[in-house]
C-alpha cells in the first residue's frame, strides 16, 4: 500500500471491497456488517439484537443457522476496523434493487427495535445508511413502521 493510500485511510477500509463484487457472500457480509453497526451503536450488547440479525439474514438470504452464525462472526471481525459504511453501501447500491435495499433497511430497524429501545445513535446510523443507499425519506419511514409492526 502506498503512502497516498495510507493518507486517504484506505488501509482501514473493510475487506468486503477487496473481493469480486459479484459474490453473493459479499452482499451477505455487507448486510451483516450494517446490522452489526446498528446493534453496536448504543454500546450495549443485547442478545435480542444478535438474534434479530441472525433471523434477518436467515430469512433474507435463505441461509442455514450455522452459515449465518459463521457469517456474523466474520462480519464482526471485519467490521471492527472499518471506519465508515460507504464500502458496504456502495456494494449494495451496485448489486441490489430498490425493494431489496428497503428490506435491508427494514431489517436494520428490526435490530434496533429488538431490545425494546431504539437508541438515538441507532436511529442516526439507520438514517445515514438510508441516505447512502439513495433511498427516499418515505422509504425510511415505511421501513421503520414495518419493523415496528413486527415487534411483539
Amino acid at each position: 500500500m502506498g503512502l497516498f493510500d495510507k493518507w486517504l485511510g484506505k488501509e482501514s477500509a473493510p475487506k468486503v471491497s477487496d473481493q469480486a463484487a459479484e459474490s453473493p457472500e459479499q452482499i451477505h457480509m455487507a448486510c451483516a456488517a450494517l446490522m452489526l453497526e446498528v446493534a453496536e451503536a448504543d454500546y450495549v450488547d443485547e442478545p435480542e439484537e444478535t438474534q434479530a440479525i441472525l433471523k434477518a439474514l436467515e430469512a433474507e438470504f435463505g441461509l442455514t443457522h450455522r452459515t449465518v452464525t459463521d457469517l456474523l462472526e466474520r462480519a464482526r471481525k471485519e467490521s471492527a476496523g472499518a471506519s465508515d459504511m460507504f464500502p458496504y453501501t456502495h456494494l449494495l447500491n451496485q448489486r441490489l434493487d430498490h425493494e431489496q435495499k428497503c428490506r435491508i433497511l427494514t431489517a436494520m430497524w428490526r435490530v434496533a427495535f429488538a431490545d425494546g429501545n431504539v437508541d438515538k445513535y441507532e436511529e442516526h446510523l439507520i438514517r445515514r445508511v438510508h441516505e447512502l443507499l439513495h433511498l427516499d425519506h418515505s422509504d425510511f419511514i415505511a421501513a421503520k413502521q414495518a419493523a415496528r409492526g413486527t415487534q411483539n
